[in-house]
């Protein structure tokens, strides 16, 4: 399924990061004893925070009686299709809030980390060693407002018998997963912590969000995003030093990732430190990048005059996503930059025709009628 992880963007905003990662060899089989033992270790309070694959007796009963007998990997098949199965488990799926599996099993609903959490937690009380685990491939991405929503994908996986299972909640998803990164039992709280650091965030908590983002890092020391996100939070604060040794410690732990370093190129455009802004997005590996990445990336060109450069970022970021509006309009400026209006219309139309209702698309499509 796919988990959202919240970027600030356009004109270089912060850009809020919860996507590739590299897991410890940690135990990725505890119990509730156990991993509440593992957070007072990290310093992490377990009382403030719910353990995200928590069960209870209720939940352990139906999923027993919805697996039925024999080995692991029949059982999970079940216990998978029980859950799709509407009207045995009617489940309203919804991008928004992250929720424990506990959470997601009583109130019905739930983003698609929630419901992979929820299938490992009860494959877990059969005592079957399921664990979460992050697909690895480049994301992609939306804009809400000044917001960028970066979509990476996980998937449940057992290691049994010699083989390598895994069991995906995109239902639309035909194609399985090639490499797959398995998560301990802390790295999936801590991505949970993200996630809800993330929704604080979009709600404008910076100060809860903080405190998510804090344990995220104490409970996944290596989580290079969650730095990222805690860079993103001190600086929505006004903590500068703070925020720049957030950004820091994501480099050392991923240097080309494109989305820590176009927020530290935000933190320094911000700060009026331009040249060290555009070392910080030219040091980006954009193989790795989103569309909306490649955007920001085009916008930066257009505004220098590069009008040809902004021109492939944009059209990089059309192929990499056809559906993309803001790549259409990104196209249509880029032309009116060059005094090009019949190609403007042409790239405004298109866009128009993909989200006709899109308030961008008619400022657009309104500024150039007024145009001479």
């Amino acid at each position: 399924m796919i988990w959202r992880l919240l970027r600030l963007a356009l004109a270089l905003l912060p850009w809020i990061v919860l996507a590739s990662c590299r897991t410890a060899p940690a135990p990725i089989f505890l119990s509730h004893e156990q991993w509440a033992q593992q957070l007072r270790q990290r310093g992490v309070d377990p009382t403030r925070i719910p353990n995200p694959l928590h069960v209870t007796e209720h939940m352990r009963q139906l999923a027993a009686e919805w697996a039925g007998p024999g080995d692991p990997p029949a059982r999970l098949e079940r216990l998978q299709r029980a859950l799709f199965n509407t009207d045995q488990f009617p489940f309203t799926y919804y991008t928004r809030g992250t929720l424990t599996a506990a959470e997601a099993f009583f109130r019905r609903e739930g983003n698609c980390l929630s419901f992979t959490n929820l299938f490992v937690a009860l494959g877990r009380s059969l005592g079957i060693p399921v664990t979460t685990a992050l697909v690895q491939r480049i994301v992609g991405s939306e804009r809400e407002g000044d917001l960028i929503v970066v979509n990476t994908h996980v998937v449940a996986v057992l290691d049994y018998g010699g083989g390598f299972y895994t069991y995906d909640f995109d239902r639309t998803r035909r194609v399985q997963p090639v490499r797959v990164k398995p998560l301990d039992d802390l790295w999936i709280t801590a991505l949970y912590l993200n996630n809800r650091g993330a929704d604080e965030l979009r709600a404008a908590h910076p100060d809860i969000a903080l405190e998510y983002f804090q344990d995220a890092v104490a409970l996944a020391p290596e989580f290079a995003p969650a730095w990222a996100n805690l860079g993103v939070a001190h600086r929505r604060l006004g903590n500068t030093s703070q925020a720049l040794a957030a950004y820091r410690k994501a480099l050392e732990l991923d240097p080309t990732n494109p989305t820590v370093l176009a927020n530290l190129a935000a933190l320094f455009r911000s700060l009026g430190r331009e040249e060290e802004a555009q070392q910080a997005l030219r040091a980006a590996n954009l193989a790795r990048a989103s569309p909306h990445q490649l955007l920001v990336r085009g916008d930066v060109e257009l505004a220098a005059g590069r009008i040809a450069e902004a021109k492939k970022f944009y059209r990089s970021a059309l192929r990499a996503d056809p559906g993309l509006v803001e790549a259409y309009l990104a196209l249509a400026r880029a032309e009116l930059a060059e005094g090009h209006r019949h190609r403007a219309r042409k790239w405004i139309a298109k866009a128009a025709k993909l989200d006709p209702a899109n308030f961008r698309v008619q400022a657009l499509a309104s500024e150039l009628a007024l145009r001479p």
